[in-house]
């Protein structure tokens, strides 16, 4: 079964920081904005893991898609 770390999910967050138009109000992108959910529970709830099949579409997308990108420059 498919897991996602903490740290892969701070990483897709932080690709899509760097990489998509945030909102004037500082507000995250769509992107990273439904992956702060999951991370912020994993946090509270001090997760190390979590299952892709708990994840939304929305999110699995979004991680697969961060996670995948080869690194700009090489």
């Amino acid at each position: 079964m498919n897991t996602y770390t903490i740290g892969q999910i701070e990483d897709a967050i932080n690709y899509w920081r760097e990489h998509q138009a945030s909102g004037e109000d500082a507000a995250l992108c769509p992107r990273a904005r439904v992956l702060a959910d999951i991370y912020g529970a994993m946090i509270y709830n001090r997760e190390e893991t979590v299952l892709a099949n708990t994840l939304s579409p929305a999110q699995n997308e979004s991680l697969s898609l961060a996670l995948n990108q080869q690194p700009l420059g090489l």
